[in-house]
């Protein structure tokens, strides 16, 4: 069967918009590891009839980290038997009206902040990252991918989706979010607020390439949008409907 890992549905959908490095990272680079094939990251709650979908550079390392160490309720997808068959799971999730909900990010702060992890991860010449950039080569790896791409197991299936923006207070929006969206009376009553760590924060990153990023997107993709904004459509559709 065809693995339809972030990114290969990255090289097959938006093989426009791809820099020459995510090619050669679809095919594997020694030492490096691809976001893998199904429900990675994502978590379920049982209980609560609600699965987490994982979208990189959406906070959603922070969420999951609170999950694991504040709500055993939610557990990861990717432990669980099934998890080897994700489209299974997806269909089960769907026919049993679960609800699907993930973090999502203005479009340009999320390429800004995600070009900053490649440069951090794989440090390439800026030279050649400008390059990439004004030939409208705007994808390297997941955390440059479009949002829509994470959430294929859902969306491919008529998964009923809510989002939820990342901005404001996090911790407050998840928790009320999570709680209303509790079908069950007495789960809800036992539901119990937790604290949403910021965690993975770019600023931290050393060498850091932020201001550099930054710079690039306000030179080099700013004063020509079109393509960028057609790449990004459905990101910024996923956004405005978020909460």
């Amino acid at each position: 069967m065809k693995r339809r890992a972030v990114i290969d549905d990255v090289v097959e959908q938006c093989s426009k918009y791809c820099s020459t490095f995510t090619f050669k990272f679809q095919k594997g680079i020694a030492g490096q590891v691809i976001h893998k094939e199904g429900f990675v990251n994502c978590y379920w709650a049982k209980n609560y009839k609600l699965v987490f979908m994982h979208v990189d550079k959406c906070g959603s390392t922070s969420i999951t980290t609170a999950f694991n160490v504040h709500c055993p309720s939610f557990i990861p997808l990717d432990k669980l038997p099934r998890a080897k068959d994700p489209d299974f799971l997806a269909k089960y999730f769907v026919e049993s009206e679960h609800t699907f909900f993930a973090l999502t990010r203005d479009p340009a702060k999320r390429w800004v902040s995600g070009l900053n992890e490649f440069m951090c991860r794989y440090k390439p010449p800026i030279e050649w990252v400008v390059k990439q950039v004004q030939d409208k080569k705007y994808i390297y790896d997941e955390h440059t991918a479009p949002q829509k791409l994470f959430l294929r197991l859902c969306l491919e299936n008529g998964g009923n989706l809510k989002l939820i923006k990342l901005d404001g207070d996090i911790t407050k929006k998840v928790n009320t979010f999570i709680h209303s969206n509790i079908e069950d009376k007495v789960e809800r009553l036992k539901y119990k607020t937790f604290e949403i760590p910021h965690l993975r924060n770019s600023k931290y990153f050393m060498p850091n390439y932020s201001p550099i990023c930054k710079k690039i997107y306000q030179d080099y993709v700013e004063p020509d949008l079109e393509e960028f904004n057609k790449l990004y459509s459905e990101d910024y559709s996923l956004y405005e409907n978020g909460i």
